[in-house]
């Protein structure tokens, strides 16, 4: 029953109650009718109207910012007509109101709606809520159709530079098969596929085992970035969260269009490395939230970072952290060839400091970040 419903109950039982009162026939019909109004709203939306719906999320994975939409098919599986109506789709904690055409029995309706992807996220959409009323809008039901489909929104990235130094001190390959191809340096020999280059392929090889093989170069050069991510809550606020987390996908973003190795730490300690595809780690960042744990520490993940190969970048990422926080990268500074400290929110709008062999950038968005850090590593 709707808000005009339970008024029009309780005004039709008032006048009722007076009209017997006062003997006055008319006065009670009056009351009688308005009650009567209600119970044929109700009785007219009891019955569960037979709809089922379909959903397709196109596409299902966005960047912040662009667009998404879903297209519903709504069909009425009843033996009686469904008036219009309006649903109700559910997104994250957010409901997008849908206007619903009449639907004679067996009859289908395709409605396309776009869908707000203003905010990072992983989005649970869905159940459809159907909401029929009475012609007078004093009864409503809503019935729930559809399963559950999910939208991934990953951060928005801005063009950023990687370190140009940090590389890898390994003239003998990566034995680990780590190397992106296209450098100089042998590493393996592999079958040959469509599109490879024929001047790799490798003659003696190729008869000996009787099928074209290549010559698998690496580059053992690449810069090598760690990344560190402090998600503590309280040196954020909600955007400079939101920023500090596009700051990071820039950053790792900027590693996988060039192929250069990279490490992504939190400081609650879930980790990442280019090992994993990339819808993986845009996944990965578009899951992350802010923790209260007093476990999170930038020192503790500086300290994980600092463990790989020599010849390591190391860029953290936090908020107004104070200098405790701070103070825990310097032991751990002459493990990295470049130590660069990000902080988010500063009223300070893209200023770069060099401190103690360090490079401090304060920027009070991540689009500020990307014009400091830019400068930074680009000299």
């Amino acid at each position: 029953m709707t808000a005009a419903g339970r008024s029009t109950l309780a005004v039709g039982l008032v006048i009722i109650v007076a009209g017997l009162a006062a003997g006055y026939q008319a006065l009670t019909s009056m009351g009688a009718t308005l009650v009567g109004a209600v119970v044929i709203a109700l009785l007219l939306v009891t019955r569960r109207a037979d709809i089922t719906s379909t959903r397709k999320v196109r596409p299902e994975r966005v960047a912040s910012g662009d667009e998404a939409r879903t297209e519903l098919t709504v069909t009425n599986r009843g033996r009686h007509a469904i008036g219009a109506g309006t649903m109700q789709e559910r997104i994250g904690d957010r409901h997008v109101a849908i206007e619903l055409p009449p639907l004679e029995p067996g009859e289908s309706v395709v409605i396309d709606h776009a869908l707000p992807t203003d905010r990072r996220g992983v989005f649970t959409i869905g159940p459809l809520i159907v909401n029929r009323g009475d012609p007078m809008g004093l009864a409503q039901r809503g019935d729930r159709s559809s399963q559950q489909s999910r939208l991934i929104v990953h951060p928005k990235t801005h063009p950023v530079t990687p370190f140009p130094v940090g590389l890898r001190r390994d003239m003998e390959g990566i034995p680990s098969g780590e190397g992106a191809e296209g450098g100089v340096t042998f590493s393996s020999l592999r079958e040959y596929v469509p599109g490879d280059d024929l001047r790799l392929v490798h003659w003696r090889s190729s008869a000996h085992v009787g099928e074209l093989m290549v010559r698998r170069n690496i580059d053992v050069h690449r810069p090598r970035t760690s990344v560190i991510l402090d998600v503590s809550q309280g040196v954020y606020s909600e955007e400079s969260f939101e920023d500090a987390i596009r700051s990071v996908a820039s950053i790792v973003q900027a590693a996988i269009t060039r192929r250069f190795p990279f490490t992504l730490h939190t400081t609650d300690g879930a980790v990442i490395d280019d090992r994993s595809p990339q819808l993986a780690v845009m996944d990965f960042l578009a899951e992350i939230e802010w923790t209260t744990d007093p476990k999170s520490s930038i020192g503790r993940a500086a300290l994980e970072a600092s463990r790989g190969p020599t010849g390591l970048s190391c860029a953290t990422i936090t908020g107004r952290a104070g200098a405790e926080a701070l103070e825990s990268l310097g032991p751990l500074r002459h493990r990295f060839d470049q130590l660069t400290m990000v902080r988010m929110g500063s009223s300070e709008s893209s200023q770069v400091y060099k401190i103690g062999g360090a490079v401090l950038i304060n920027a009070a968005t991540s689009i500020d970040f990307a014009n400091a850090w830019n400068r930074r590593v680009r000299g």
